[in-house]
């Protein structure tokens, strides 16, 4: 079976997986205990903390928490800065977001805002991209927090966090500006001083790292609180409970690989990605296929796609046990409705319907490229054929 389902998780590398097992075997002494097992796993969990701040562009590895990732790392990022907000003020206020954001940003919002906060989604453009001259109308007195992915996870769109940011800073400067970087870390340059921001969340299973551990960036001197997990002072109180040190050191691992490898793995997946979107293309001649998102700066690895007359989820299933793809973003598979990403870049119901997202890794060759697309071919005609 040749897997390009990339975005939804990614198979980790051998080094990360090779250390998790050392780990398990070998240090699994509380990082808290003072004794000769605890320092060694304190002293592995420190050389992953420096890792991910050198991945991440922090000023020290003080800045970052680790996590069970992204959505736990958003909902601290998100609900803290509401608390910051409530106690400075006495009551709700005001946070801006987008309308492509994952499940992880806006279902926070929502349970906000059924509190009393205000929440302001902002409209993309056909590419996806926020639009920056909202943002600048949106900003307000008593905005406490902007939060805008870095890249989106159905179509891989990166947006201008470094223009939003500045944007922000020049309407109110106390308001925080968080970015959920869970599908960019580990596939672009990412640096959290570059880009400005005040907290950047992460997933070490979108880069090679093994699932349930992520971490946090929060910039050096913005007081956030924890609103979530109480418990004795694990990560300096904000995410109390004995921490999960195989899986820390294995987060370190693939951010240690990513900074090693970025630039190579950039060019090596564009290629790829280039390479299958021309086959099909060839493949399926009559098709105008329409690439979404593809008038703006994307991921290398990720290619959206809408076939027209092909219904994204039947060719899903129908490759279910040769080419791994998505129908839409892989946290909605199975649900019959049109992607609500595609939906706000104008897509119409046909063509969100139409839609497969199909993203490479590190472990895809030149030959699985070249596999998939005739396979996907066949699979698209079958369909057809069937109507």
């Amino acid at each position: 079976m040749i897997y390009l389902d990339n975005n939804a998780s990614t198979r980790p590398a051998p080094e990360v997986s090779e250390l998790i097992c050392r780990a398990l075997d070998g240090f699994y002494g509380n990082p808290s205990s003072s004794h000769l097992y605890g320092r060694q796993a304190k002293a592995m969990i420190d050389s992953a903390r420096e890792s991910v701040a050198a991945l991440t562009g922090a000023e020290e590895p003080g800045e970052i928490y680790f996590t069970s990732g992204a959505t736990e790392s958003n909902n601290i990022a998100i609900f803290g800065a509401a608390a910051m907000a409530a106690g400075s003020s006495g009551g709700p206020g005001h946070i801006i977001s987008q309308q492509t954001e994952h499940p992880a940003i806006l279902n926070p919002l929502k349970v906000l805002q059924d509190q009393g906060f205000e929440i302001t989604l902002l409209p993309v453009d056909g590419n996806g991209v926020v639009c920056l001259e909202e943002l600048g109308m949106a900003i307000r007195p008593n905005t406490v927090l902007v939060t805008i992915m870095h890249a989106n996870n159905e179509t891989g769109v990166i947006q201008p966090i470094p223009d939003a940011v500045k944007i922000c800073r020049a309407k109110n400067e106390k308001t925080l500006f968080h970015t959920d970087a869970a599908q960019s870390v580990g596939k672009i340059p990412v640096d959290a001083r570059f880009l400005g921001v005040d907290m950047l969340s992460i997933a070490a299973h979108k880069f090679y790292g093994p699932k349930g551990i992520g971490a946090l960036y929060v910039k050096k001197g913005i007081p956030l609180k924890n609103v979530l997990m109480f418990g004795a002072g694990h990560e300096k109180g904000m995410r109390p409970g004995t921490e999960n040190t195989p899986y820390i050191a294995g987060l370190g691992k693939a951010c240690e690989l990513a900074k090693k490898e970025l630039a190579q793995r950039m060019e090596r997946l564009k290629s790829l990605r280039d390479m299958l979107c021309d086959l099909l293309a060839g493949a399926l001649p009559g098709l105008k296929i329409k690439i979404n998102g593809g008038g703006a700066d994307r991921l290398p690895n990720t290619l959206n796609i809408s076939i027209p007359g092909a219904d994204g989820s039947l060719l899903v299933e129908a490759l279910k046990d040769s080419v791994a793809i998505s129908a839409g973003s892989a946290c909605h598979a199975g649900r019959r409705s049109p992607s609500s990403v595609l939906k706000a870049m104008g897509a119409s119901d046909d063509e969100a319907f139409s839609s497969v997202r199909i993203t490479v890794g590190r472990d895809n060759t030149e030959k699985e490229i070249r596999e998939a697309a005739a396979i996907l071919q066949k699979a698209v005609l079958q369909l057809a054929q069937a109507r």
